[in-house]
């Protein structure tokens, strides 16, 4: 007798199928999940290699550069990006992030890169250039000092383009056709008609404006670099023999003024050019100037280095100037030039008030080239945009964008680069000035 095999052919339910189904789903969304998350760590590695290359870039820059970090404008034409190309030989990959690399033409967001802008518009000194990555300003050359100050007043209505912090212990007015990339900061009140343009903040009341003493300044090199007196005609100061000179009197010409060598000028009366400085043809003159006196210059004048004046100082001609410019009277200035701030020479009691390996933020993910946050700045609306404005007064908007799982990528003035939740923003040493303070982003 034969016996009869049963097998039980029962396959798996409806209800077990959808159950497999299911796991498998929630299986393969945590597995893309993972591996989405995956992809993002090494798209913020990424970024903050390249962030590290550019502080390393700006670095060697400021080697090469007596100590000042890459500026967010220069001139002619360039900025911080055109500053550390030498210095970075890979400047166009190191300056996009993996998570914001298609370019907006224009403002950038947390998925986008800012630039490149029309040649011809308001920002063609950009040069066309792309970048997911923002400056901050408060590195500039001299950032944590007033480029020009004033102890009573800053009046500028001429034709002029500066790039540094302009101060007042009294008031600032601007008019004429002026451009300011750079802070307005006055312990009194800012008045600005006409055309004119600032790029950065504009403080008034600020207490604590008031430029060094110049006569301090003078009587302290006077007794300590034994200065040499300029004999015979002062329209040749020659710095071979003594880096230190003086002119025990006014200097006063309308003449053109050979510069030989470089060094500090003393003066113990009033300066008053109405002539080139120095002599047509000989380019810049690498001389600071430090005059007990009033200083006017009225003619063709290309200076880098101080200028000095322990009474007001006037700018009625044409000029080309770099370095720092202090008013212990009035500063005025109604000619037409460029004005470009770099650190003060070693004389100077504010020197050395930054150090480039203190750990302040350097470059950072940004909507824009540059940005001079504060600690009163709001947290922006909109974390993809951020601040689309470009409002000069709420500059941390700029920083504060969701690029990176609700962080963003920071570089330091130690060349290191971190991670930084966007609440902790807000405790970052941006400048001597930042106050940390407690935010909350949603």
């Amino acid at each position: 007798m034969k016996m009869k095999l049963h097998y039980n052919r029962r396959g798996f339910s409806l209800t077990e199928m959808i159950v497999v189904l299911a796991i498998l789903a929630v299986l393969i969304t945590i597995l893309l999940a993972a591996l989405s998350r995956a992809r993002e760590y090494a798209r913020v590695a990424t970024c903050l290699s390249n962030l590290h290359q550019l502080s390393l870039a700006a670095l060697s820059y400021a080697q090469h550069n007596r100590g000042a970090l890459p500026s967010d404008y220069q001139l002619p034409g360039g900025y911080w990006y055109k500053e550390i190309t030498p210095y970075d030989n890979n400047i166009a990959a190191n300056a996009i992030c993996p998570d914001a690399a298609t370019p907006s033409n224009g403002v950038g967001s947390a998925t986008t890169a800012w630039g490149p802008e029309n040649p011809a518009g308001p920002f063609g000194w950009l040069q066309g250039a792309t970048a997911s990555y923002g400056l901050n300003n408060f590195v500039n050359p001299g950032s944590s000092i007033p480029g020009i100050s004033s102890f009573t007043s800053v009046s500028l209505s001429g034709n002029q383009t500066f790039s540094g912090t302009i101060a007042s212990a009294g008031s600032i007015t601007g008019g004429g056709n002026l451009t300011v990339y750079g802070n307005l900061q006055a312990g009194g009140t800012i008045n600005t008609h006409g055309h004119v343009y600032i790029s950065g903040t504009q403080t008034p009341n600020m207490p604590s404006q008031q430029p060094p003493s110049v006569a301090t300044i003078y009587q302290n090199i006077e007794n300590t670099d034994n200065p040499l007196p300029v004999s015979g005609s002062t329209r040749v100061i020659n710095f071979n023999n003594n880096p230190y000179q003086i002119i025990n009197g006014d200097l006063a010409t309308s003449g053109q003024i050979q510069i030989i060598g470089s060094g500090t000028l003393l003066v113990s009366g009033d300066i008053d050019i109405s002539g080139w400085f120095p002599a047509n043809g000989l380019g810049t003159a690498n001389i600071n100037l430090v005059c007990l006196g009033n200083i006017n210059f009225s003619g063709q004048v290309n200076i880098n280095g101080g200028i000095y004046a322990g009474g007001g100082l006037s700018l009625r001609g044409r000029y080309n100037l770099s370095g720092v410019m202090v008013s212990d009277g009035a500063f005025d200035d109604s000619g037409r030039g460029t004005y470009v701030q770099s650190p003060p020479p070693s004389f100077d009691p504010r020197a050395g008030g930054r150090s480039i390996t203190e750990a302040q933020p350097l470059f950072g993910d940004c909507i824009w080239v540059d940005g001079s946050p504060t600690a009163t700045d709001a947290v922006p609306t909109n974390l993809t945009l951020g601040d689309q404005t470009l409002n000069a007064n709420d500059q941390m908007g700029r920083f504060c964008i969701d690029r990176h799982l609700g962080q963003i990528n920071v570089s330091f003035t130690d060349g290191s680069a971190h991670t930084v939740p966007l609440a902790q923003l807000w405790q970052l040493n941006w400048s001597g000035n930042f106050r940390a303070k407690t935010v909350v982003v949603p």
